[in-house]
């Protein structure tokens, strides 16, 4: 035993010894770093320590302005006689060569940028208009914050100790966005005060603790967030002195070329824009004209910064210094769509374990989730089999980069209005399951027992029971008899009471499942103070008994629980027609296409988004509620909401997705089939030609 623990330690006591071990010895060596790393190499002595440096044919210059006349024989991608990328002036700078920073590295950066992001998605809804604008405003804000750091990633990252802090620095700056970013409203202190809907002052006396809350972290939570984003910039104005520093040390004449400055004097005016906007919040935030003022700080510092770094991603410094490396934003981008792809595969798959426990589940909930599944498909196929080559480097990478910021919005939104249109759904199946049982139930003829045994199954399924409903009925009847000083009921009143109890029981079911599978959130106080009142204020709920054809309270009531979900249906065309829009721009700026097959796939895309724009005349009509008139057609109603209604929302985005996908393989198998024929004919040509030989 002690011979064999002597062989498992026998190295305790040994020095490194890199001849023998090897692999060790490099893995050690790909872990050091340094504190700081230059990240340029001056051009003269770029060949003199081959083993630091990349070879000078691959080492990328400083970004400038391709020269569009170059023609394609002088891409970058065609490899030069030494092996290296060529240096032409039309470079694509999209090419990754010399070292670069580590995959775990990048992949947590991006994480902990998600987790950001996921935070401000579960926060919304997008049942409303500002749901979705205030989605806007801080999707654009994180978004840039991450693209950004990439952008400067792609150039200057060096594998040092200075830029792991940098990373850990920017995960607790998405981690302090995550925690104040949540349930916040930019319509705040411009359309209404927080927790109400107007600008009325309400007193103390009065305030609810939900109104309270509101009112306490409107302002502090735009506070932190300028600062926030603020320190961002700081952070990444450190980031780039630096690289001016290294470039002004490592340039032959000691002098930072012109174009590297732009980006460091952008970020230093959108910093200061940002303090500026923490202080006018944290002092005058409650006025109007300084709550829209900070709003207009924050887009001028965002928009310094875009022309800035697209001047930059766009244009060459002049002078003798390299980088040591260069990364490519096509895959960073690819990366992050994969992830929010999740995200929204996530919401999705969250709800069919609710949707599967719903009272009525039909068909037509599994053709929805079946619809659901082709879009996400869709979407993913579209994206990664676009008519440009994937792998081909992007060469306008800073118009590419930024189509990516309406690409992804566009299909976060979708897939959030394909969650809500999925529960809507199942809530309209559910809810008319549930008060068309009721109803048979009580129209037909049954013994005591299976009354008894099928209402109260029918009530747990909407989740009440048997027991609760009877005491509900018995307290309306002794309610009654006390107000009226009767010992006993006339049949008339009976009958009255039975059906203030009916519609009170059936809303109740309804409200029941929307608040199992639907948001809480959507529903609004003025609603709630209805629904409370229609359950025990017997005169207001009468008035469904006293006009039975229309039973305008119940109705009202319903048609508030679905109008906000409703919302989401009447625009959910025009983010479908907004992400092929987005997929037909990111493959035109990716490559040029080169012959008529790349242009009619490009084309569709348009014309299959502007198909589905086209479907926002659906939202004319004369009633826009679900509930019309007793007298009036169900057709004379809105056309969305009649689609809604017929269940085709989800189905019709399945079969655009689907339609698009089969239009790109057909047009793919006529291209290929057309190739493989010009190739053959060129080969029987030179088989023919009786000099190949001279």
């Amino acid at each position: 035993m002690s011979k064999k623990l002597a062989v498992l330690f026998r190295h305790i006591r040994s020095d490194p010894n890199p001849d023998e071990h090897v692999d060790l010895f490099e893995h050690r060596d790909t872990q050091w770093r340094p504190f700081f790393t230059n990240p340029f190499v001056p051009a003269e002595s770029s060949t003199a320590d081959e083993t630091q440096t990349v070879p000078l044919p691959a080492l990328p210059a400083l970004p400038h302005r391709p020269n569009s006349s170059v023609s394609e024989k002088e891409d970058p991608e065609i490899k030069g006689a030494n092996g290296g990328i060529q240096n032409t002036s039309n470079e694509s700078y999209d090419v990754a060569v010399g070292k670069q920073a580590p995959e775990w590295l990048n992949l947590f950066y991006d994480l902990a940028w998600t987790a950001s992001f996921a935070n401000i998605t579960s926060s919304y809804s997008f049942n409303s208009e500002w749901d979705a604008l205030t989605y806007t405003v801080l999707f654009a804000l994180t978004w840039w914050m991450w693209a950004s750091q990439v952008f400067y990633s792609i150039d200057f990252y060096t594998d040092d100790w200075a830029h792991l802090i940098s990373i850990l620095l920017q995960l607790v700056i998405f981690g302090g966005l995550s925690a104040v970013t949540r349930d916040i409203d930019i319509s705040n202190y411009i359309t209404h005060l927080p927790g109400v809907s107007g600008f009325e002052e309400i007193q103390t006396e009065t305030l609810t603790p939900k109104v309270y809350m509101a009112r306490k972290m409107a302002q502090p939570l735009f506070e932190r967030i300028a600062l926030i984003v603020a320190l961002s910039r700081l952070l990444l104005f450190v980031q780039y002195a630096i690289v001016i520093f290294w470039a002004t040390r490592t340039s032959k004449p000691k002098r930072c070329p012109r174009r590297l400055l732009e980006v460091p004097i952008s970020l230093f005016i959108s910093t200061a824009l940002f303090f500026t906007a923490y202080g006018t919040t944290k002092y005058r935030g409650d006025e109007k004209l300084w709550a829209i003022g900070k709003f207009v700080l924050w887009a001028l510092g965002f928009l310094v910064e875009i022309v800035a770094h697209v001047r930059r991603l766009h244009y060459q410094v002049s002078g003798p210094i390299r980088l040591k490396a260069h990364g490519s934003i096509r895959n960073r981008f690819n990366t992050i769509t994969t992830i929010i792809m999740g995200e929204g595969i996530n919401a999705i798959a969250g709800t069919l374990y609710s949707i599967q426990k719903s009272p009525g589940f039909t068909k037509t909930m599994a053709v929805s989730i079946v619809c659901c599944a082709v879009i996400i498909f869709g979407l993913v196929y579209l994206y990664y089999q676009g008519s440009a080559p994937s792998e081909k480097p992007v060469r306008r990478r800073a118009a590419w980069a930024l189509v990516h910021w309406p690409w992804l919005l566009s299909v976060i939104l979708l897939l959030s209005a394909v969650k809500n249109q999925l529960l809507l759904v199942n809530f309209i199946n559910s809810a008319g399951y549930i008060t068309d049982v009721n109803y048979q139930i009580f129209t037909t003829n049954m013994t005591d027992a299976e009354f008894n045994h099928t209402f109260g199954n029918i009530l747990l399924e909407s989740g009440s029971t048997l027991d609760d409903q009877l005491k509900k009925y018995t307290d309306l009847i002794s309610q009654n008899i006390t107000d009226s000083n009767n010992t006993n009921l006339s049949t008339e009143a009976e009958d009255e009471i039975w059906s203030v109890w009916y519609y009170r029981m059936q809303l109740e079911s309804v409200l029941n499942i929307y608040t199992s599978f639907m948001s809480n959130d959507s529903i609004s106080d003025e609603l709630q103070n209805t629904i409370t009142r229609y359950q025990y204020d017997y005169d207001y709920a009468y008035q469904d008994v006293a006009n039975p054809l229309e039973a305008g309270i119940w109705e009202e009531v319903v048609w508030g629980l679905m109008k906000p979900s409703v919302q989401n249906t009447r625009y959910i065309m025009v983010l479908c027609g907004a992400t092929l829009w987005s997929l037909a721009t990111l493959n035109l700026i990716q490559s040029w296409p080169r012959d008529r097959f790349q242009w009619y796939s490009i084309v569709s895309r348009y014309g299959t988004g502007l198909c589905m724009m086209l479907l926002l005349f659906l939202n004319f009509g004369k009633y826009k509620t679900y509930f019309p008139p007793y007298d009036a057609p169900k057709s004379e109603r809105t056309g969305v909401i009649n689609w809604m209604d017929a269940r085709w929302v989800l189905p019709t985005l399945a079969i655009i997705y689907g339609v698009q996908i089969i239009v790109d393989a057909i047009l793919l198998y006529i291209s290929v089939r057309l190739s493989r024929r010009s190739r053959q004919s060129m080969v029987t040509r030179q088989g023919d030609d009786p000099n190949k030989n001279d």
